[in-house]
């Protein structure tokens, strides 16, 4: 008892260092977890975006239901190069989302939920005029590769 007592200012100081480590690795997984809860709330607010935008443009979020007269080659949808212009935004909207989403929640609904999306585009998708734009270079390689994989799975 006397060793304690002789000692206890190291003690409590060895104590008060653990609390202070136990603190920050605390403070640490609390910052993580609100920046992890932040990505998935933003991702979620991305897909409401795609599906608001989707349901506000029939003849852009589905070519597959024929509402428009689609030409990739020609890149005019119902002979309007316009509308065909904000076709290219909608469906890079639809993969900048997906990309996010994927990085911060790649599970099986979620990668169902894109493909779900992204099927309707594949004509598109796969055309000469897309494959030779360039737009697939500002995606990851991960995400690329998940975006061929899609498409060839219902080809």
């Amino acid at each position: 008892m006397l060793w304690l007592w002789d000692n206890a200012i190291t003690i409590g100081t060895v104590v008060m260092a653990l609390a202070a480590v136990a603190a920050l690795v605390y403070a640490h997984l609390s910052i993580s977890e609100n920046r992890a809860a932040e990505r998935r709330a933003n991702a979620n607010a991305l897909w409401r975006e795609i599906l608001r935008l989707a349901f506000e443009n029939p003849k852009l979020s589905d070519p597959t239901l024929g509402l428009a007269k689609f030409d990739y080659a020609a890149k005019t949808i119902d002979g309007s190069p316009e509308l065909f212009q904000k076709y290219e935004m909608f469906v890079d909207t639809i993969l900048n989302a997906s990309e996010e989403i994927l990085d911060v929640s790649p599970t099986k609904e979620w990668k169902a939920s894109v493909r779900i999306q992204l099927l309707p585009h594949r004509h598109y998708l796969q055309s000469p005029h897309f494959l030779h734009s360039g737009y697939m270079d500002q995606y990851t390689a991960k995400f690329r590769a998940f975006v061929d994989e899609a498409l060839s799975d219902h080809a």
